[in-house]
């Protein structure tokens, strides 16, 4: 089995510090569409929807991945 432990934190594919900046990165640019939206931009309001459902969609993923890492931390370790 894997040792989850071996791979350096920056070298994970979404580790805690690339998870929140994009969690901040979506939900400013949603924010920012919603904002638009309030000044007549066209679809604003639905930009910001779409884009808060892709934040959703991140933090499910987020939690699967933490979940995999503590069944793989209660799993020996071959080698």
């Amino acid at each position: 089995m894997l040792d989850i432990t071996k791979i350096p934190t920056e070298e994970f594919p979404l580790n805690w510090e690339r998870y929140n900046r994009l969690m901040d990165e979506l939900r400013d640019a949603a924010r920012g569409f919603a904002r638009l939206g309030e000044l007549g931009w066209p679809g604003g309001r639905d930009f910001d929807r779409r884009l808060m459902e892709i934040w959703s969609q991140l933090h499910s993923v987020w939690d699967d991945i933490q979940e995999t890492e503590r069944r793989l931390r209660e799993q020996p370790v071959s080698g």
